[in-house]
């Protein structure tokens, strides 16, 4: 159990979660970040503790041929597309995600298309969400 569950000064707030039908995983992650509040955590991660990636998986040695295609479960899918900010502190006077890439097409563009590509490919519909 969290460390904020235990705290008394977090229990209005997970009375109100449950009250309002809220799953533990929720309740709990929300848990989570009021405890990295209470606690003065910064939540920034030290530079000197990051360390690089020193092997990728190989896609014809690693991942081609070792797992199975379902195109039902596209359906399940949704293809989350995270425009960002605006663009403004590179001195630009729309999103980022607008900025042409290739031939006319925007990144948002670009996105737009492989869903597309893969509702047609796998005759399924994938979900398509912009936040």
């Amino acid at each position: 159990m969290s460390e904020a569950v235990k705290d008394p000064r977090f229990a209005p707030f997970y009375e109100k979660m449950k009250a309002e039908g809220l799953s533990d995983a929720a309740i709990f992650s929300f848990a989570h970040s009021y405890q990295e509040l209470v606690s003065g955590a910064s939540g920034m991660i030290e530079e000197t503790s990051i360390v690089g990636v020193t092997e990728l998986p190989d896609l014809e040695k690693d991942i081609r041929g070792k797992y199975t295609v379902n195109p039902a479960l596209l359906g399940q899918t949704v293809v989350l597309k995270l425009n960002g900010g605006l663009g403004t502190s590179m001195g630009l006077d729309k999103a980022k995600s607008l900025l042409e890439v290739k031939n006319g097409d925007t990144f948002l563009d670009l996105t737009a298309k492989q869903v597309i590509t893969m509702r047609n490919e796998f005759n399924t519909q994938v979900n398509f969400m912009l936040m």
